[in-house]
């Protein structure tokens, strides 16, 4: 064997190693946050290192409180939030092919009932754009705030929501919060608007025109479906049991949290290839628009991006309701995803943290291989 064939086999041996030893760090990791956390049922995560050689999804505990079967790689779960990335690339895409303008202001894509409403809770609308909906900065209040939304949930868990229903209990609640652009205010209320307007731009229901749009094919999100507006994929695996504190709302009609705030199921793996496409500019297919996206906003919230420090780095991606998370820290080139299979466990964000730190050291350690 010459020098250069040894040289790649130490390297690869050494590949093989470390990622066996970051796997059952990791591990670690998702067996101790379930134990602590007995609420959730389970716990599923993915991570991707290519510096490690690592694509990796790990499981702890079963797919719901009341049935034994082990939670396994390719359950799929609904990702609340984390949405809103989905919509906020679908609109962009829409910028890039010059449908929409992220300056235009937010009147101009509303229907007419739609703006009655919001004018007539003193929004003004040629004043708020797109780019401030996006990055919840347009004054919006949120439909979910307080308890009103929540108890209407829980008391008919199977009623089936509009848009109008949701744009007509926010401005009957809440006032706006504030001029556009003067502060950040998280609004679901905003991203509903936005699921209409890409479904009015392209004619389409917003599953499919999101599907197109991102081209879920060319990324191979063969486990990614809008729940009730398109087929589940024959490819995509069964689904797990979510929980809000002892309550298994995996049942609850799914029009509650549907039209762009929400409304997405998925694979853990799914979850993580897709964030690590964007934030790699494979979805979006000019520079210029993905730095719109991560560079407009506010610090914490870009647009359709959070922005946070994970493991003593930055990382930008999303978290949802149900306990998910989607994060890709561009230092080390790690994503990491996954599931809480219950609310008010532990906050997913300190399990991303809690992974992000292992990859970080692991990434560091002398023995560790380089891309």
């Amino acid at each position: 064997m010459n020098l250069r064939a040894t040289s790649l086999f130490l390297l690869l041996i050494s590949a093989t190693a470390a990622s066996a030893g970051i796997v059952g760090d990791l591990q670690t990791v998702v067996d101790r946050t379930l134990a602590e956390n007995p609420i959730a049922p389970g716990i599923v995560v993915h991570v991707t290192c290519p510096g490690l050689d690592l694509d990796w999804t790990g499981t702890a505990g079963t797919v719901s409180h009341d049935d034994p079967t082990p939670l396994a790689a390719n359950h799929t779960v609904r990702i609340a939030s984390n949405t809103k990335t989905y919509t906020a690339a679908a609109m962009l895409r829409l910028v890039e092919q010059g449908r929409l303008g992220l300056d235009d202001p937010l009147g101009r894509h509303l229907m007419v009932e739609e703006r009655a409403l919001l004018a007539g809770d003193g929004y003004d609308l040629d004043a708020i754009t797109l780019r401030h909906v996006l990055s919840h900065t347009a004054g919006l209040a949120d439909h979910s705030d307080g308890d009103t939304y929540g108890e209407r949930i829980f008391a008919e868990p199977q009623h089936h929501w509009t848009r109008h229903e949701v744009l007509t209990m926010c401005v009957k609640l809440f006032d706006p919060v504030g001029a556009p652009g003067e502060r950040y205010k998280y609004s679901d209320t905003g991203y509903v608007l936005l699921g209409a307007i890409i479904e009015r731009t392209t004619g389409r229901n917003l599953g499919e025109a999101t599907r197109d749009l991102i081209d879920y094919r060319r990324l191979g999100l063969d486990a990614t479906w809008w729940e009730t507006l398109e087929p589940q994929p024959t490819t995509a695996g069964p689904r797990a049991h979510q929980y809000y504190g002892e309550v298994d709302c995996t049942d609850f009609h799914p029009s509650f949290d549907l039209y762009g705030g929400g409304g997405l199921v998925c694979d853990a793996r799914d979850l993580a290839a897709f964030m690590r496409a964007l934030l790699a500019g494979t979805v979006l297919h000019d520079e210029a628009t993905l730095a719109a996206m991560t560079g407009s906003g506010t610090p914490p919230y870009r647009l359709g991006l959070m922005c946070m420090e994970l493991g003593g780095s930055l990382a930008w991606g999303h978290q949802g309701f149900w306990n998910t998370f989607a994060f890709h820290v561009p230092s080390l080139d790690v994503t990491v995803s996954g599931a809480i299979l219950n609310h008010d466990a532990v906050n997913g964000r300190h399990l991303a943290d809690a992974l992000v730190a292992e990859m970080a050291a692991a990434l560091a350690a002398p023995t560790a291989p380089r891309p």
